[in-house]
């Protein structure tokens, strides 16, 4: 017997003894508001503990080689969070170089503040000892898929925040459905132990399924999805088995929303905003409203072309913001004031916004710096970003999270990303509203009918290809990719010229086919076409 076969049957094992217990626990709005505030009274002991034992005590650690680098030992740590408190002290590290960039901390680049230099892999960030959970894997939608462990630990420790989410939205006394992959994707696991956990029966699930490389783990992914489903049913408050439903087929989730109107109910979605989208333009182009519906959405930019298209069917979207490795970081506020406000969860990690010079000093983009708060993590987290960009704000809004003291404020969460053509750089940030607003608008169709993608032609040469779909009919496809230009050639210094050099090699070109999406059903207005390894199975 492999090491590898071995490991995977003592997982398994220890996972089939713990999921009745695990099932069986509710958590009350009472019980999550106390444990979230005493979570937030605690934070700085617990940040600290966690960095004396994983860090300090930890020889092999890599942030221990950032620390001795910018000279803070544990003493001087914690004399500044106790001074400074967590979040300052965490800005204070970032800029002595304590931080990993997100290519560095996932191993794709080496490490380097001045005359220090390492590379790492992201097991060096794991826990030291394994969860009891089920492998995962991310829908891979701009990056290589990621496999993890989805952790019965982490899912039980993020119940607090979701009940407090669930009473903030209305969402208790909801029908729940779910358009989520099976496994190896989370999504539709995270879910249904989501549900449980508050004692809320998952009532249907329109699945989706996830590439693997064989038959062997596509078998193991079934037969695990199975076994959630049923420990639901027996020890838990019920789970439906997975419908497969396809994104062309969506019509069976407005059928169901329908029937769950009929009999005096609304329902809850929990889903992509793409995949909302596509369900609010199929109860549309049925004439047939959904006012009372409520999508759940996580995985995506929520923006105001999305909302303005599920609100068009008298439906509603509220969201959250997780990352691989993160959890959830991020809550829609009851009382927002902008489409995509959330809570940050501060209870369970600190967030802050670190400007970072991108390549050519150019600009200096506030990337968000997140830290490990609590101990059923993925992955240890001090000073980590992941690519995106934020708003912050502090204000009393007066909704649920509020009120147990969550004030911090994310909105206008976004990617920064960058093409690489012609030999040079191009950075891009928010394109999120050109895509999906302007660009309908302008020459007809819907959010996500369209879509930048950068890949390779069977010459090598790299393409910016503007994908749009073949539903948008009449378009004058020289004035379109005029305005694309226009666009790309704004903002900061240097995109003019880049845009310019694009357009004299002929790089620009329009493809009428429908945009990519990603097993989960996300659109993303850019996508990258790039050499990855085959999917990861467990």
């Amino acid at each position: 017997m492999t090491n590898d076969l071995q490991s995977r049957i003592q997982q398994n094992y220890r996972l089939l003894r713990a999921l009745p217990a695990f099932f069986r626990q509710r958590v009350t709005i009472e019980q999550a508001e106390a444990a979230v505030r005493l979570a937030l009274a605690s934070r700085a002991e617990r940040f600290l503990d966690l960095a004396q034992r994983h860090i300090f005590d930890w020889p092999r650690s890599p942030y221990l080689k950032l620390f001795k680098m910018a000279g803070c030992g544990l003493g001087d740590l914690r004399d500044a969070v106790m001074r400074d408190g967590v979040e300052e002290s965490l800005e204070k590290l970032a800029k002595e170089g304590v931080y990993f960039m997100a290519d560095e901390f996932k191993g794709k680049t080496d490490v380097v503040r001045g005359s220090l230099s390492f590379r790492v892999s992201p097991s060096d960030f794991a826990p030291p000892a394994p969860s009891v959970g089920v492998t995962t894997r991310s829908s891979g939608t701009n990056n290589a898929p990621i496999a993890s462990v989805g952790s019965l630990e982490r899912w039980g420790e993020r119940t607090s925040s979701h009940c407090l989410f669930y009473s903030a939205h209305d969402l208790f006394s909801r029908a729940h459905g779910i358009f989520e992959a099976i496994l190896p994707s989370g999504g539709g696991i995270r879910a249904i132990v989501q549900h449980a956990r508050l004692g809320i029966p998952t009532e249907r699930w329109f699945a989706r399924r996830m590439p693997t490389s064989n038959s062997a783990s596509r078998l193991y992914n079934t037969c695990m999805t199975h076994l959630f489903i049923a420990m639901a049913n027996i020890y838990g408050p019920g789970a439906a088995r997975p419908e497969f439903t396809s994104l062309e087929e969506v019509d069976r989730i407005v059928a169901w929303i329908n029937e769950v109107k009929r009999n005096g109910r609304n329902c809850c979605i929990k889903t992509s905003a793409s995949n909302a989208t596509r369900i609010a333009k199929a109860a549309g182009q049925k004439g047939i409203a959904i006012e009372g519906t409520k999508f759940h959405l996580g995985g995506e930019p929520f923006t105001e072309a999305k909302r303005a298209a599920i609100a068009s069917v008298g439906a509603a979207a509220v969201t959250d913001y997780a990352f691989e490795g993160g959890g959830s970081v991020a809550m829609a506020c009851a009382n927002p004031g902008h489409v995509d406000d959330m809570h940050v969860q501060q209870h369970r990690l600190a967030v802050i916004a670190f400007p970072v010079s991108i390549e050519g000093g150019a600009s200096r983009m506030p990337r968000l710096l997140c830290t490990t708060l609590h101990d059923g993590y993925a992955k240890l987290l001090l000073n980590v970003a992941n690519g995106d960009y934020a708003t912050f704000e502090t204000r009393n809004c007066g909704c649920a999270f509020e009120r147990v003291g969550l004030k911090l404020h994310l909105h206008h969460i976004r990617s920064y990303e960058k093409f690489t053509s012609e030999g040079m750089n191009y950075f891009y940030g928010d394109l999120h509203d050109f895509f999906e607003s302007e660009l309908p608008r302008e020459f007809g169709g819907a959010p996500g009918d369209y879509q930048l993608v950068e890949e390779e032609d069977a010459g090598g040469q790299t393409r910016l290809t503007l994908r749009v779909h073949p539903v948008v009919s009449g378009i004058d496809e020289r004035r379109l990719l005029t305005r694309l230009r226009e666009e790309l050639g704004r903002g900061q210094r240097g995109n003019a010229f880049q845009t310019k050099i694009w357009a004299e090699a002929g790089t620009f070109r329009i493809s009428r086919e429908a945009p990519y999406a990603s097993p989960r059903g996300k659109i993303l207005p850019l996508h990258f076409v790039r050499s990855r390894p085959d999917p990861v199975d467990p």
